[in-house]
């Protein structure tokens, strides 16, 4: 895409005449990364805005040695780094290329030159990105209280059953644009994964299924616009589905199952931000499965001793 369609197709320039675009174009710099590549790191100085032309980037934050919390995903016509303009401060987060990309970057200096001959325009791009980290920020809170409300539920002490209707209800309220979710567990004993918390026309899946084996290639889950184009087929609901988010819950290398969120009605009514936040509940419940059937178990047996002990 040359650079004034792609100025033009990014929310935070699709208000400004012709006149204004082109001379904003000038000042568009090509900046290619090859898959895995590092843009910039968390503390590196804020200079240059970016703006994804080809490829996806993911912003992570760092949380130890080994460890990376992601943030976002962002695809082409998404924009990233705008905090360069508002501040000094270093970079806060890590930005890398998860695919080969092509983007194109604002320096500060030349914004600021152009602010300072444009400034209605200025204003308007300012705005918009200043509207970018509020939904940013917005989406970062949503996802902490679900992730909070989702651990007060794993932590309950209730029946495994219980558990995951509280929690595929939290989901359900937490992205509003779904339909419907689903949960499922992996049974050891059958081999296949089950329906343990989705509506009734659900069926099992195998592990060789494709979509099993594309959701364990793809830890951080997968978002379908058009899930009855993708290929991949999820029995009971692939004649209602459009958009569809799919996340893995990974133990390791173990996948103790998947959770999906759904939409029937629009093919863009689920945003790529939701996938993170349904990867980190799945994530959450991978963690505690197992504790969860300890404490299932503990409850059978007292049970069933009391019963002894009366007869």
């Amino acid at each position: 895409m040359d650079k004034i369609s792609l100025l033009k197709s990014v929310f935070i320039f699709s208000g400004l005449s012709d006149p204004i675009v082109k001379d904003m174009s000038k000042y568009l710099k090509e900046a290619a990364f090859k898959a895995g590549k590092s843009i910039f790191l968390e503390n590196d100085k804020a200079d240059a805005f970016y703006i994804i032309d080809k490829g996806d980037v993911s912003i992570s934050k760092r949380m130890g040695k080994d460890k990376e919390k992601i943030l976002s995903m962002l695809g082409p016509g998404s924009a990233f780094g705008e905090m360069a303009f508002f501040s000094d401060s270093p970079r806060i987060a890590d930005a890398t290329a998860r695919t080969d990309s092509l983007l194109y970057k604002i320096e500060r200096k030349d914004f600021l030159d152009f602010i300072s001959r444009e400034s209605a325009a200025g204003l308007k791009i300012l705005s918009a990105l200043l509207q970018i980290s509020m939904n940013r920020l917005e989406h970062t809170s949503r996802e902490l209280a679900t992730v909070y409300h989702t651990g007060k539920i794993i932590s309950s002490g209730k029946k495994l059953e219980e558990i995951l209707a509280q929690i595929k209800e939290e989901l359900l309220l937490a992205v509003p644009e779904a339909d419907d979710a689903a949960i499922y567990l992996y049974n050891e004993f059958n081999v296949e994964f089950e329906p343990a918390s989705a509506p009734s026309a659900m069926k099992e899946v195998l592990p060789d299924d494709p979509l099993i084996l594309e959701l364990k290639s793809n830890p951080e889950g997968l978002l379908f616009k058009d899930f009855g184009k993708s290929g991949f087929k999820l029995a009971g609901i692939d004649n209602i589905v459009k958009s569809i988010i799919i996340a893995p819950a990974m133990k390791g290398e173990a996948m103790e199952g998947f959770l999906c969120l759904w939409s029937a009605k629009d093919a863009d009514g689920l945003k790529n931000s939701y996938k993170l936040l349904l990867s980190s509940v799945a994530g959450q419940l991978a963690e505690a499965i197992e504790n969860i059937h300890h404490q299932q178990e503990e409850r059978d047996r007292q049970r069933l001793k009391s019963a002894r002990e009366y007869i």
